[in-house]
């Protein structure tokens, strides 16, 4: 999860993973409340006051820069962790409730909110909640009653306290939220267009002799992804680069397939780290993501004048693979909300003949003659997710590879399915052993 270096950096753990003696060495450090930090002494009541508060200290946070809110260390007064102040769990009010009362009390609702209990060690049976909040890129969030939309409040944090906003202060958070999706829109274009742009100096290069590789490696499947809160990742030095790369391989080594796995050697580039070969991309420190892989263009066997077959199966495979790759780097950049895609089938041989889509080798029909698509598909989806659930890269995966075979006539994915399903059934003995992430 996205949230302030400082956190950690001052509570020399990240916030995910505290234990009550990093709480008491907070104390003893007096550690001050800030715009990411609000240390509570009570739980929240469950009245409707109670909820309001809840709903509008974790608003605050999402609205401002994230941060957490821990619930059991008592400030004295002193804007600064003062004492440890642990309390018997509520029946009724745990995680269910603090979740609940998030959902009905905040719009639009705060998304990726940790609800942690810490349990005391020193005081049995009492415990701590830590509630960390990521930034938003759906700010502003307004606070209010179920039910009651016209009467609402938009909160930030204001140093150590919170703040209501004003009409032309929100005013202005909406005109924010609108520019920061524009900029992403172009920020992926930005990453598409320059990962292209190495892609196509790669193959075309003639710079040591010989064909240039475009000659055996026509057909391309290419993937930019971009977060919506950006990640930091650092890139300077060669030792940087080399253990963002390593890291990246072993990300891409657990995946439905490990065909996003990079060569060596690591190259330099601006704020990224690049990769030549099978596959070609380039890793942004901020956690966007561009890697193209070759889609293998196959003759006809009954007509060697005929048209290029491409498989529509190894596409399908490559996509998901390239999701997961895609969302582990931003995630271990500390980038966080969407993941916005971009997917395009490329041809480097010079030639828009059309081609013919082939689901499997033994397959009667195939597709009409099309060339590949002139636009990429897009999509947007929830980062978190694709990393956690290797079913939602193959709904993400699914989305965008049906748009690219519909402009090739294709009616829907052959391997993929909507509902996050890889029909293994239809695959034949080599796709099913390159399925290393998934049981076939």
């Amino acid at each position: 999860m996205a949230l302030p270096a400082r956190l950690t950096a001052a509570l020399g753990q990240h916030p995910d993973d505290l234990t009550e003696d990093d709480l008491q060495r907070a104390v003893d450090s007096q550690i001050p409340e800030s715009v990411d930090l609000d240390w509570k002494k009570d739980f929240y009541q469950g009245t409707d006051a109670g909820k309001k508060e809840l709903a509008k200290d974790v608003s605050a946070m999402a609205n401002t820069a994230g941060g957490m809110v821990v619930t059991g260390v008592d400030d004295g007064k002193q804007d600064h962790a003062h004492t440890l102040a642990p309390f018997d769990p509520v029946p009724g009010r745990g995680e269910e409730w603090i979740r609940s009362v998030l959902a009905n009390w905040i719009q639009p609702v705060v998304p990726n909110v940790g609800v942690r209990p810490v349990k005391s060690a020193v005081h049995e049976g009492k415990i701590y909640w830590v509630l960390t909040v990521p930034p938003s890129t759906q700010a502003p969030h307004a606070v209010a009653a179920p039910g009651n939309d016209y009467n609402f409040r938009v909160h930030v944090r204001h140093g150590t306290t919170t703040r209501t906003l004003a009409e032309s202060e929100i005013a202005q958070r909406y005109r924010d939220r609108f520019q920061a999706a524009s900029d992403d829109v172009d920020r992926l274009n930005q990453v598409a267009d320059a990962g292209f742009g190495y892609l196509s100096g790669y193959l075309t290069s003639t710079e040591h002799g010989g064909s240039p590789r475009a000659t055996y490696y026509p057909g391309w499947i290419s993937l930019a992804a971009v977060p919506a809160v950006r990640g930091t990742y650092p890139l300077t030095t060669q030792a940087d680069r080399n253990a963002a790369f390593d890291r990246f391989f072993k990300f891409a080594g657990e995946g439905v397939t490990t065909r996003v796995q990079p060569d060596r050697p690591v190259l330099v580039g601006r704020r990224q780290v690049r990769f030549e070969g099978d596959p070609t991309g380039q890793l942004h420190q901020d956690g966007a993501f561009y890697a193209a892989l070759p889609t293998y263009f196959q003759g006809d066997q009954f007509d060697s004048d005929g048209p290029k077959r491409l498989s529509q199966r190894g596409i399908e495979l490559d996509l998901v693979a390239l999701v997961q790759s895609a969302a582990a780097w931003a995630a271990e950049t500390g980038a966080a909300g969407d993941l916005m895609l971009s997917a395009a089938l490329h041809r480097f041989d010079g030639s828009d003949d059309p081609v013919r889509l082939v689901v499997s080798e033994g397959a009667f029909q195939h597709g009409p003659l099309m060339p590949l698509p002139a636009t990429p598909a897009h999509t947007t989806a929830d980062l978190g997710a694709i990393v956690t659930d290797k079913r939602e890269a193959v709904v993400v995966a699914c989305a965008l590879v049906s748009d690219l075979l519909a402009d090739m006539g294709a009616h829907q994915p052959h391997v993929l399915t909507p509902d996050g399903d890889i029909l293994t059934d239809r695959l034949n003995a080599d796709f099913r052993q390159a399925l290393t992430g998934w049981t076939a």
